[in-house]
């Protein structure tokens, strides 16, 4: 499900100063969408009914833009169940139709689908930029697709029409944007990070544990491979999603099934253990992603994951893929680097016609990449951010790229992706 983003509206989307931006919201009537899917188009919230139309802050519930022609690059498809609860006399599917068609709800995606049938139901045209992630570097990039569902009761949500629509609709957008079919580009929403340490522990963690990520790679006709060769530096997780019913592996602080299950300072910041719970996302590798490889004992594997040492039973390396990929460590001498929550300009960088917003600023999020681990590198980011205000109020400097001189690796860190800049690691 989307995050509220309203404290977002006067961030900074990436366009390019040359790039036509739409007069006026609401332009498109056609969905995008394959032709037999049949979908629909209903407007997401932009403009209030009684707004004050010489205020740039006063809308939602995205921006307008012209994606990718723009200089924002479409790199990745966003996975999401909406987490409405029925009870309300509408439908998990209606209520978050309704929720995208109300400016004051601050969210929106792109799609909306339906779990008894696959209906699809177009909100935003893709070339706008929803607000769907809770991250704005990762908003800029990608397209929002809800799934009607909560992620606690997968089982009984995702449907094999929804996960057939659903593919049919992603292989349409990976075609039409050039996104690459895989994990690291078919993202979870539980894949993408918070931006700041403020917010950190309010991230989401659909489409959750039931979500069968193997069955849907498979649907998109790119099902999870190995990359590498076996004792390759890498692993990608892989577990039987239809014997253990869960899309993860549990992580230990030891190659024992009796020791404790890791921790993680934002979902257990007094400390303890992780747990079991489907929420407790600090202790679980989900199926697609891939990791460094720390070590190996008997039937166990370890991976550097959130700055430590994970192990999870892997018989036969029968929940695994050998992987290769790109991967980075701490420089020599450095005890351990930042990381970052998204890939923004420092303040000197914005031009004067755009009022800093002391929420822009750069700061390193709850966890570091400690001296002697790697991590993937899954993807590459120059620092920008996309400035974009109510149309109607004709703010100075409005879609305005705002691009840096730093360059940001993201990393494949822990359950979420993370980001580094890259003068602060070496290729390991």
């Amino acid at each position: 499900m989307p995050f509220t983003v309203r404290t977002l509206t006067a961030a900074v989307f990436a366009l390019v100063a040359s790039a036509a931006v739409p007069a006026t919201a609401h332009a498109q009537q056609a969905p995008e969408c394959p032709p037999d899917l049949g979908c629909r188009f209903l407007p997401a919230a932009y403009d209030w009914a009684s707004a004050d139309h010489g205020d740039p802050n006063n809308y939602g519930n995205y921006d307008p833009a012209n994606r990718p022609s723009d200089g924002q690059q479409i790199r990745y498809i966003v996975i999401h169940d909406t987490e409405s609860a029925p009870g309300s006399g509408a439908s998990p599917y209606d209520q978050a139709i309704a929720t995208f068609q109300k400016p004051s709800s601050g969210s929106s995606a792109h799609y909306v689908i339906r779990s008894s049938d696959g209906q699809v139901t177009q909100m935003v045209p893709t070339k706008d930029v929803a607000w769907h992630a809770g991250n704005w570097t990762l908003n800029e990039h990608s397209i929002g697709i809800e799934h009607e569902g909560i992620a606690a009761e997968g089982r009984t949500w995702y449907t094999e029409r929804m996960y057939r629509a659903s593919a049919e609709l992603v292989k349409y957008l990976a075609a039409k944007y050039h996104i690459p079919l895989d994990r690291q580009h078919i993202l979870g929403h539980e894949d993408i990070p918070r931006e700041r340490a403020a917010n950190f522990g309010a991230a989401h963690w659909d489409p959750g544990p039931y979500w069968d990520w193997n069955h849907y790679m498979d649907l998109l006709g790119a099902p999870v491979e190995a990359t590498g060769r076996d004792g390759g530096p890498a692993v990608t997780i892989h577990p039987d999603h239809a014997a253990t019913g869960v899309n993860y592996v549990d992580l230990h602080t030891a190659p024992d099934a009796a020791s404790p299950l890791i921790t993680d300072p934002v979902v257990h910041p007094d400390g303890s253990p992780g747990t079991t719970a489907l929420d407790d996302w600090g202790d679980k590798a989900v199926a697609g992603r891939t990791y460094a490889l720390a070590g190996e004992q008997g039937d166990w594997t370890a991976i550097w994951y959130g700055g430590q040492k994970a192990w999870f039973s892997n018989p036969g390396h029968s929940v695994t893929l050998p992987a290769g990929g790109r991967r980075v460590t701490a420089p020599d001498g450095v005890t351990s680097v930042p990381l970052y929550g998204r890939a923004f300009p420092e303040q000197s960088e914005y031009p004067a016609a755009i009022p800093f917003d002391p929420i822009w600023t750069v700061g390193a999020i709850p966890w570091t990449l400690p001296a002697g681990q790697s991590y993937v590198v899954t993807g590459e980011f120059q620092a920008e951010n996309y400035y974009a205000r109510f149309d109607p109020a004709g703010a100075p400097a409005g879609h305005t790229l705002v691009t840096g001189a730093t360059k940001y690796l993201q990393l494949s860190y822990n359950h979420r992706l993370v980001y580094v800049k890259a003068s602060d690691v070496r290729p390991c």
